[in-house]
């Protein structure tokens, strides 16, 4: 059996692009798919991977970890980035394509499962409903009245744990968000940027109640003064984490050791040597490792190393269907899995692209028991659904 192909679909996935990868192979109608999905430079990934290609094609599928390191070995100018997103997609089509030969879900080739289920969080929960409601087709939220509705759907769905992030509200003008200030480049959490975070979640703290999960994302927008400065002031709300970036590990770990706030970071992370200088310093509570962007066999080792950290694992999922099955299908086989990315308000044609749509229900994603990933995609709807313009994506 040989790779005969290696093809790259980019679609509109509502607020950003998603990034398929099929791979073909010479066994009739045996295909594996992958994600690869990068918000800002889908034709330079896509691009890596046609490049990826030309070495892989030929080579037999099964491979699955040979070519990992083949390719990183000849990434090693590049370790990182666009490269390794590509390297990723490859990697997920891959397994997909194993798990169907050997007629077992990818998750059993990883050792087995440890849950039937997986504990779903709802991402960008008030975000992408003020940023992008037209594109989705939903209601906009402009005010805490607004967020508190919006709570009260959280609830009706069954889901114990939501994330957000900073957006204007406009019955609270006394709060900016940070991305509007020219003291964001600085990095700092100027008093109104402060009043933002309290307003959008002590609203959803007081509507949800003290047992659904918060968590607020704010990547890479403050430095270390600015993002104490923040992981002090939600103390009271009982963050399930604040979500903050730094390549500096040591930074880091002098917020955690400067609040009672949990602290998450990782998505930003590749492999196995930028995960293991947080992980010894125990920079963090909770990383999200992007298995998008690190690939199943990369994936499972940080997963696995994480463990022996006693670190908890919450795979960053805000990509496609497909980057949740392959998310699933490791989180499934580690211990110290936690809870899952998801975005419950998406492309209103995710469910059509699939050949078996994700099953969720009161906020758990069922575990599939097809063979590979569990899903194929279906050609001629990702066709029908080109990428767009995505203003404001960031």
């Amino acid at each position: 059996m040989k790779i005969t192909a290696i093809k790259t679909f980019i679609v509109d996935g509502g607020f950003r692009p998603w990034t398929f990868v099929k791979v073909e192979t010479n066994e009739d109608g045996l295909v594996g798919w992958g994600d690869c999905t990068d918000w800002g430079s889908p034709g330079p990934v896509a691009a890596t991977v046609a490049r990826y290609a030309e070495w892989v094609v030929g080579r037999d599928p099964m491979q699955a970890e040979a070519i990992w390191w083949d390719l990183a070995t000849a990434s090693l100018r590049h370790v990182g980035g666009i490269a390794w997103k590509a390297m990723a997609g490859i990697d997920s089509a891959l397994w997909d394509i194993r798990g169907k030969v050997l007629g077992a879900p990818v998750w059993q080739l990883l050792g087995g499962k440890m849950r039937d289920r997986l504990r779903l969080y709802w991402s960008h929960c008030g975000a992408v409903q003020a940023r992008y409601a037209e594109r989705l087709g939903v209601a906009r939220v402009e005010t805490t009245d607004d967020l508190r509705r919006l709570a009260e759907e959280v609830q009706r769905l069954g889901y114990t744990a939501i994330k957000t992030n900073l957006f204007p509200l406009k019955d609270r003008p006394d709060t900016v968000p940070l991305m509007s200030r020219l003291s964001h480049h600085a990095g700092d959490a100027p008093p109104d940027a402060i009043r933002n975070a309290e307003a959008i979640v002590g609203t959803f703290r007081e509507a949800l109640g003290p047992d659904v999960g918060i968590a607020l994302d704010v990547a890479f927008t403050y430095r270390l003064g600015g993002a104490i400065k923040l992981a002090r002031a939600m103390e009271p709300y009982d963050l399930m984490w604040l979500e903050v970036e730094t390549l500096d590990p040591d930074a880091l770990a002098m917020i955690r050791q400067s609040t009672k706030t949990t602290i998450c970071t990782g998505e930003s992370l590749y492999g196995l040597h930028q995960y293991r200088p947080f992980f010894e310093r125990h920079a963090q509570d909770i990383v999200m490792p992007d298995l998008a962007w690190n690939g199943i066999t990369m994936g499972k080792k940080i997963c696995d190393m994480a463990h022996a950290y006693d670190i908890l694992i919450a795979p960053h999922n805000c990509h496609s269907p497909i980057n949740t099955l392959v998310s699933a299908s490791v989180a499934a086989t580690v211990p110290n899995f936690y809870i899952l990315e998801f975005d419950q308000t998406d492309a209103p044609w995710r469910d059509d692209l699939m050949t078996h749509p994700l099953e969720i229900a009161n906020g758990y994603l069922k575990l599939s028991e097809r063979p590979g990933l569990g899903s194929d995609l279906i050609e001629e709807q990702l066709r029908k659904h080109p990428p767009s313009d995505y203003p404001g994506a960031r």
